[in-house]
């Protein structure tokens, strides 16, 4: 803008066209001087404070941009864009709740405005209420079919609710209008990689940080995408960038845990995955423990309760730690789901469930993917590898007539976990991969499969008679092993120290390291690893030849 119409002599509506101007070229320093140049003729003109707030936010100046928004909306409640700008303001910082109410108001204000309505959507979206933000983001398409920040925040929500297919034609029209937007070649390269298209989707996080080398959601989900690679030294410096722009970002603190624990350095992992607590995603399932935080001081005397959490394989591959935590205290009480009360009855504690309240005389509690921190654990001190629980002897007899008959061996056979498990479309495998395990010569297969695709194979089905844990122990204590994917069932396999072979997808859990056939965490667990996300010929072939050697040993003689 020319310099005379900042000039004293300028009208305050030149100052105010200007101002406009200026915004929409960009350069919101001088929009934010024009808007001043307002205000020092007319104080408290609420469309020129309204107008400072959005460019002081479009500034990073957000303490500035507050105040003008809430002066606007004091001295003309019914100016919509004074809501709008209050509520991006509360969006940066992180306040969705706040930024829900403002946007809502501003949508009250002007139902047809679109820009309103797109704003209400990215505060859905920052809330985590991504249906409402999707339905928010198509309102304001539909009254602004040009309106690219509608488009970008309806992609980012079908994206979160795992439709990354669409997702992504939306942020290709995004990126058609605006090539330089930084968010939609980030949650263009998620959602590629939500596909399993690896390089495309690292080609996209590495171009929106050439355009914001600052953008933290970028390196975090650069290293997830280079965990997955099994380069966790990478992973790990590009979550460090992250947490140096932002030492509380919970998301590159977690990620950074997790890439340490897959190269096996247990110290920082366990420490850094205490930050699951605050993470955007799980954090909220962690309610207040009813007990002061056992910090790993001595147990004598007293009474501790340990809450188990995640999954339930979680909760059995923890468990080991148990028996050694009770010879220490007055009592050891394990808060966990009541199916897996039959395996831990003869572990020497007490059990409740999640849902019921903590025993009157709890001294102190810690949520139980906690220990391993607390017990500074190593990979060469993990205790029980050998196997640490045992089927109830009820169990065993109920389901002796599974034991294997002269000349044959009998495994049990997993192909599904559970489907709502964020990583489940890639650690289940497809119909039909384990055809192959068919043509063994005298090995049978049975169904240990739950849910909906238990009938996938057409083998003899255990299904109907698993009641709970106790149950599936009481299966397994009779067959030479199972074959599984990554599912509460390996856990409890390996726990009872029985033969069991796992088939890995390329982009695994943590706990299972990375490059190796063996775990750690227990003896009898034999890995079959992806070497190619999304093939499972290899792991298959894998299984298939050691299920062969295992046939050279002497058969069972019933």
């Amino acid at each position: 803008m020319d310099q005379n119409v900042l000039a004293s002599s300028a009208s305050p509506e030149q100052l105010f066209a200007g101002g406009l101007a200026a915004h929409g070229s960009g350069n919101y320093a001088e929009a934010a001087a024009c808007f001043t140049g307002v205000l020092e003729v007319l104080p408290g003109f609420p469309a020129a404070l309204a107008n400072r707030a959005l460019a002081l936010w479009s500034l990073g100046a957000l303490d500035a941009a507050e105040r003008d928004a809430s002066a606007a909306c004091a001295a003309m409640p019914n100016l919509a864009e004074g809501w709008m700008v209050a509520g991006a303001v509360r969006i940066d910082r992180g306040d969705p709740a706040g930024a829900v109410t403002a946007y809502a108001e501003a949508v009250r204000l002007r139902p047809g405005f679109a820009p309103a309505q797109a704003g209400l959507a990215a505060a859905h979206l920052a809330a985590g209420a991504n249906a409402e933000a999707a339905r928010c983001a198509a309102l304001a398409l539909a009254l602004d079919p040009g309106c690219d920040h509608a488009r970008f925040t309806l992609g980012s929500a079908l994206s979160a609710l795992g439709k990354p297919g669409p997702a992504i034609d939306l942020f290709n029209l995004v990126l058609a209008a605006q090539p330089g937007h930084a968010g939609a070649l980030l949650n263009r390269g998620n959602a590629l990689i939500g596909l399993d298209r690896i390089d495309e989707g690292e080609a996209d996080l590495r171009a929106a940080l050439e355009i914001n080398p600052d953008l933290r959601e970028a390196l975090a989900s650069l290293a997830v995408l280079r965990t997955i690679r099994g380069d966790t030294a990478e992973a790990i410096a590009l979550c460090d960038r992250a947490i140096a722009l932002d030492p509380d970002f919970a998301v590159a603190q977690w990620n950074r845990g997790v890439a340490a624990l897959l190269s096996g350095d247990f110290a920082t992992g366990f420490e850094a995955y205490e930050w699951r607590k605050r993470h955007p995603i799980y954090g909220p399932h962690f309610d207040r423990l009813p007990a002061p935080v056992w910090r790993g001081e001595s147990l004598a005397g007293r009474h501790l309760l340990v809450r188990a959490e995640q999954g339930l394989g979680d909760t059995i591959m923890f468990a080991r730690f148990l028996p050694a935590l009770a010879a220490q205290a007055r009592r050891v009480t394990l808060a966990c789901h009541a199916p897996l009360f039959p395996l831990f009855a003869h572990l020497g504690i007490g059990l409740c469930r999640l849902d019921d309240p903590a025993p009157a005389d709890v001294d102190c509690a810690i949520d139980q993917m906690s220990l391993p921190h607390v017990l500074r654990l190593t990979p060469s001190a993990i205790p029980a590898s050998g196997g640490y629980l045992a089927a109830p002897e009820a169990e065993i007899a109920r389901f002796a007539d599974l034991a294997p008959r002269r000349g044959e061996r009998v495994f049990g056979l997993v192909w599904a976990g559970n489907p709502g498990h964020n990583n489940d479309r890639r650690r289940s495998l497809p119909p039909g991969a384990l055809t192959r395990l068919f043509d063994l010569p005298g090995v049978r297969f049975v169904a240990l499969q739950l849910g909906a695709r238990c009938a996938d194979y057409e083998i003899d089905s255990l299904a109907s008679r698993i009641t709970d844990f106790g149950a599936t122990a009481g299966i397994l204590h009779h067959l030479d092993g199972l074959v599984t994917v990554d599912t509460s069932i390996a856990h409890l396999a390996g726990a009872m120290g029985k033969p069991c072979h796992v088939l890995l997808s390329a982009s695994c859990d943590w706990r299972w390291l990375l490059g190796r056939t063996d775990t750690p965490w227990y003896d009898s667990i034999t890995l079959h690893r992806q070497e190619h996300l999304g093939d499972w010929s290899g792991p298959v072939r894998s299984v298939f030849a050691a299920l062969s050697r295992m046939g050279e040993a002497p058969l069972a003689t019933g």
